[in-house]
């Protein structure tokens, strides 16, 4: 009798663990409301083009196949590739957009993340990429703004950005009321004679660095050239980049010299920008230029030949890029949450506070124009740096704005003599070409022509580099003579 009690109390036993087991299989966790909706998709693997590092591939496919099923709060979650069945990511990383566009044509990709604006609009209308027709990922990029994102000509979504970077200024609202003017919204604030006059006490404007291989400084340049033409766009650079400027030797540098009241501002991308501001927020604040914020992102798109199975492992990826990575992933992952998510609905960090002020400020520059820039961009990075940080240049820069500005307060000039001679500043110069040896105007057309010649080995920059310097010391001399 008691073998037959003990008998049927272990398979009673067994029973309950039995089923204990299939409640705890079957019923919804917390978080895990995606998994069973998701157990029927087809396993895919994606070959996907892109311009990340390869410290950026790697750590994507570390959280996105393992870190992001980390237990939370006690909770084991399925990482996100088990949720959306994707067995495998292959990066292939390339940055000749060339190169793109014949794998979107070819389909030996399926899709690609990466590339500029131009590049990736490029690409759209050529037709190597395939329009998004997800509904709910057209549903989600109702909420992203037209400068992050791209459509086919004729009006389908064709790429869209999953993370971007505005660059911006950080300011020093102390230095600000020291000498006595407001915070600038604009580019264009700064030539004012309220703010330049503050050189005349001995103050600075800004603290730049050098422009080559300085994202911040390079997109600055090319957003001011783009916003305000060519003229009145190369007078903001030489006279608040260089005659109204304190040179630091790199953006940490020039954060710091904000910081600590050296200058009144600097231009830096916003994460470094929050870093100095979150150790002085009440003595620092983050501005974006209004209506002319300059920043980069980076988009993800489909292959124009991506197979149907593969097309659809594309679509499930972006679904999980517009949503749990943008609330998560760049959250709280370590390389990643620096990057300014393009919703984040659910994104917690103290960053998002700013998030919409960037958005509604950020300028895009026209396709077309966009397209010359970055031809000439070996030609104006060149150029711009010799204001920003040439020795004798910067001098002389500093003694002709100082003579305008003296003249201004003393009534010598009208205010509308004070603009046309700082724009005289701005002047394209005469210079003798190393192309051809003759005199020419450093228009926009002409540095398209010597940045490709650099990009091609046709001219050495140290050559170019010369005879500009030589036309720019020559223009400012000739606008102090005119000056008396």
């Amino acid at each position: 009798m008691k073998k037959k009690s003990v008998l049927l109390i272990a398979v009673a036993i067994v029973l309950i663990a039995v089923v204990a087991s299939i409640v705890y299989i079957y019923w919804p966790k917390p978080g895990g409301g995606a998994q069973t909706s998701e157990q029927t998709l087809k396993p895919v693997s994606l070959r996907i083009m892109t311009t990340w590092s390869q410290w950026s591939a790697d750590d994507f496919n570390r959280y996105f196949f393992a870190e992001s099923g980390m237990p939370r709060a006690g909770v084991v979650q399925p990482s996100a590739a088990m949720i959306l069945n994707i067995t495998n990511i292959t990066f292939i990383r390339v940055e000749d957009p060339k190169i793109w566009r014949e794998a979107g044509l070819n389909g030996s990709v399926d899709g690609f993340i990466g590339q500029n604006r131009y590049n990736i609009t490029t690409l759209c209308y050529e037709g190597a990429l395939h329009p998004i027709q997800d509904p709910k990922i057209l549903e989600l990029a109702k909420n992203i703004p037209d400068t992050l994102k791209g459509y086919t000509k004729d009006g389908k979504l064709c790429w869209v950005a999953i993370y971007f970077m505005p660059y911006v200024w950080l300011v020093n609202l102390d230095y600000a009321k020291k000498v006595g003017v407001e915070v600038p919204n604009t580019w264009s604030d700064l030539l004012k004679p309220e703010y330049l006059s503050i050189i005349t006490q001995g103050a600075y404007l800004m603290a730049v660095y050098p422009v080559p291989n300085r994202d911040p400084m390079v997109n600055s340049v090319n957003t001011i050239l783009a916003k305000y033409g060519w003229e009145k766009g190369w007078s903001i650079i030489a006279v608040v980049m260089g005659a109204a400027s304190k040179l630091e030797t790199s953006s940490k540098a020039a954060g710091d010299s904000v910081a600590f009241g050296k200058a009144l501002l600097t231009v830096l991308g916003f994460d470094t920008a929050f870093t100095e501001y979150s150790m002085f927020p009440g003595k620092l604040d983050i501005v974006f230029p209004k209506n002319e914020t300059g920043y980069w992102f980076t988009p993800i798109a489909i292959a124009a030949n991506v197979s149907s199975d593969r097309l659809d492992g594309m679509y499930r990826l972006i679904r999980w890029a517009l949503t749990d990575m943008q609330d998560k992933m760049l959250f709280n992952r370590s390389g990643w949450s620096f990057n300014m998510p393009v919703l984040g609905f659910n994104n917690t960090s103290p960053r998002m506070a700013f998030k919409e002020k960037a958005i509604q400020n950020l300028f895009a520059t026209p396709t077309d124009l966009e397209l010359a820039l970055g031809e000439a961009a070996p030609a104006t990075t060149l150029y711009a740096n010799i204001l920003v940080t040439d020795k004798d240049v910067r001098s002389l820069l500093r003694e002709v704005v100082t003579k305008i500005i003296e003249k201004y307060q003393s009534n010598q000039i009208s205010l509308d003599d004070y603009y046309r001679y700082i724009y005289m500043i701005g002047r394209p110069p005469k210079f003798k070409d190393p192309l051809t040896g003759n005199e020419t105007t450093f228009s926009l057309d002409e540095a398209r022509q010597l940045g490709m010649a650099i990009r091609s080995g046709t001219i050495k920059g140290e050559d170019l580099e010369k005879e500009l310097k030589s036309a720019i010391i020559n223009n400012l001399n000739t606008i102090l003579q005119t000056l008396g």
